[in-house]
């Protein structure tokens, strides 16, 4: 990894200040405002998330999942060998429910997971429901490195704020890292909870074939899906072409809070095509241009090192549009788009058939960009700070099994993780489509439709569907 990639990845991984919370973690209603998740399917949301958390460790090969029933309480276990530990300190600030939110936000990459606090919600449904239930809310349990931490949530109502006692105890490390929280079971293990639960891992298995997923689903769903291998990492790429002027803006801020000595150059080079030292040199040589036709005898030069605290509202919305006149917009093919988003590809398909015995596959590649605003000539200064162009990737898979009297079988993925929800309904009627081709409800037919995408725009809080 060269510097300029060090540096860049430290940016993106800063977790940026948000606003004070107060209880807002512990109580249901704002939980199901945040999250979109009813008490009943919390473990899947629960699920989803930790194993999102587990696969974005991009050295992780195996992952384990338990589920399973202790006295009145749903266990849930997600185990993964990925070499980044956690230390109490990193704890300490997931745990931290009144001014940190994640590094999810602001970016616009292909990224898993849809919620950037999930680990908090996560643990305040743990607390939130146990008190619904008038009962002592079950400890968290972080093992890590040669530490394992119990967590105990404890919420101060008169002063509005979610402390938390954590035990440290050493132990020997086995190579994983664990995270078990637990939840009522009356509630959120409906009748057909383990099938959805198993759905779930393997649609995710489907996208994520060079992991190896082990899973055991209350003793009754059981197995090992995918094969343990090099791991394909997920592009990290983001254009300045993704955002439009609130979007730029608002990244800038996260920033400036918290980290306002940033060089200029640090922050223009996380944009992709904009590395190199010439091109930084020269965004800035234009960008002084523009406040010396604004500030005369008084501007400010601007240099590679200059902390990007030195530049005003104007200045920044200057900056996005000298970069987008700079920027090359990503190639309308299919090999180009696929080679800056990444995808499953049909080779790696192919060996999931063959793992799975079905016996045959069709594969389709889609791809356009999507092209938001008014347009102008990336020669020139642009005209609409509003102006977005973003690609767009669909990976549409379908599998003949053999007659096993189980049917039709959809799965929806976005961004290399699955989802149960029916997502695509407003974008694609997948059933409809298919109906349209001779594939009815009754046939062995496997369906997998993967969106692959920097720019998600979904229709309520809950991310279960997207908008066109």
């Amino acid at each position: 990894m060269t510097g300029q990639d060090s540096t860049t990845t430290v940016l993106r991984d800063v977790i940026r200040p948000g606003t004070t919370r107060g209880l807002d973690f512990v109580i249901l209603d704002e939980l199901r405002k945040r999250t979109g998740v009813n008490p009943d399917s919390v473990l899947k949301f629960a699920l989803g998330e930790m194993l999102c958390n587990a696969l974005d460790k991009e050295d992780a090969t195996e992952i384990t999942i338990d589920v399973g029933v202790e006295e009145d309480f749903c266990r849930l276990e997600v185990r993964d060998n990925g070499a980044k530990k956690l230390t109490l300190r990193e704890i300490k600030l997931i745990l931290d429910f009144e001014s940190k939110a994640s590094s999810k936000r602001g970016f616009l990459i292909v990224s898993r997971g849809y919620l950037g606090n999930a680990l908090k919600c996560i643990f305040g449904y743990s607390y939130a429901l146990a008190e619904l239930k008038g009962v002592t809310a079950p400890d968290i349990i972080v093992k890590s490195s040669k530490f394992e931490h119990r967590i105990a949530l404890k919420p101060d109502k008169t002063s509005e704020v979610i402390k938390s006692e954590i035990e440290t105890t050493k132990r020997q490390d086995d190579g994983f890292t664990t995270f078990i929280v637990k939840f009522p079971a009356d509630i959120v293990l409906p009748p057909g909870s383990g099938l959805v639960l198993k759905n779930l891992i393997f649609a995710t298995s489907m996208v994520n074939p060079t992991r190896k997923i082990t899973y055991n689903i209350l003793d009754v769903e059981k197995g090992t899906l995918g094969s343990e291998g090099e791991c394909k990492a997920i592009r990290k790429e983001t254009s300045v072409l993704w955002y439009n002027k609130t979007q730029f803006q608002n990244l800038w801020k996260d920033f400036l809070r918290v980290k306002p000595q940033t060089p200029l150059k640090d922050f223009i080079a996380l944009f992709r095509g904009f590395t190199s030292k010439k091109v930084i040199k020269e965004i800035l040589q234009k960008l002084n241009a523009v406040n010396q036709d604004s500030e005369g005898d008084n501007a400010v030069q601007f240099f590679p090192a200059t902390p990007i605290s030195n530049l005003s509202d104007q200045m920044v919305s200057s900056l996005l549009g000298i970069m987008k006149a700079m920027a090359k917009p990503v190639p309308r093919n299919k090999r180009a788009i696929a080679a800056v988003l990444g995808s499953v590809g049909e080779e790696s398909l192919e060996i999931l058939r063959k793992q799975h015995g079905w016996q045959r596959l069709r594969y389709i590649l889609m791809s356009d960009i999507r092209v938001e605003g008014s347009e102008w000539k990336h020669d020139s200064l642009c005209a609409s700070l509003d102006h977005v162009e973003f690609p767009r990737l669909v990976e549409l898979a379908i599998f003949d099994r053999k007659d096993d009297g189980e049917g039709l079988k959809v799965y929806q993925c976005v961004n290399f993780m699955a989802s149960m929800e029916d997502i695509f309904a407003r974008v694609f009627n997948i059933s409809y489509r298919l109906g349209r081709v001779g594939i009815t409800q009754d046939m062995p037919v496997t369906v997998m439709a993967h969106l692959i995408c920097p720019v998600l725009k979904w229709l309520n809080y809950g991310k279960s569907g997207l908008d066109e």
